[in-house]
């Protein structure tokens, strides 16, 4: 099946402008997180005592990245950093207090723009749309990480 542009660039495109969007909203309602950290302080919240390498294992994302990224939210105090009760070689990363906080009040305002850009989709669309995208990520051949969002 051929679409008129290619699907890496549909794909890639939308997800940039909802980016955006995301960034603008945070913006404005002086949230500083990244859409990237909005991620990682969400999988926290549904992950207790998870390891960097965890981390970056779920979210399929290069060490280096989720290394930035959490020292940033370390910087900020969002995040801390406890040795593993049973291997103290390994640290677990937990939200704090004002992480959590951070990450409720950002919640809600992803929810808010989440529903303002599915305005004019229905129902039946957007389960179409998970459904393709779902064969899409089956297609890969990749096994993508169960999301409990």
């Amino acid at each position: 099946m051929n679409t008129q542009k290619p699907l890496t660039y549909l794909l890639g495109q939308t997800m940039q402008m909802v980016k955006l969007c995301f960034i603008a909203e945070f913006k404005k309602h002086d949230i500083e997180l990244s859409l990237e950290q909005f991620i990682i302080l969400h999988q926290l919240s549904q992950n207790e005592n998870i390891t960097q390498q965890d981390l970056s294992n779920e979210l399929q994302k290069d060490k280096s990245i989720i290394l930035r990224q959490i020292n940033t939210l370390l910087e900020k105090r969002y995040v801390v950093r406890l040795p593993d009760k049973e291997d103290k070689r390994k640290k677990n990363l937990i939200l704090t207090q004002k992480g959590y906080d951070a990450l409720t009040f950002s919640k809600s305002i992803a929810q808010t723009l989440s529903a303002e850009l599915l305005q004019g989709v229905s129902t039946e669309e957007l389960k179409n749309f998970e459904n393709v995208i779902e064969k899409i990520q089956r297609n890969t051949g990749h096994e993508p990480e169960q999301c409990k969002c």
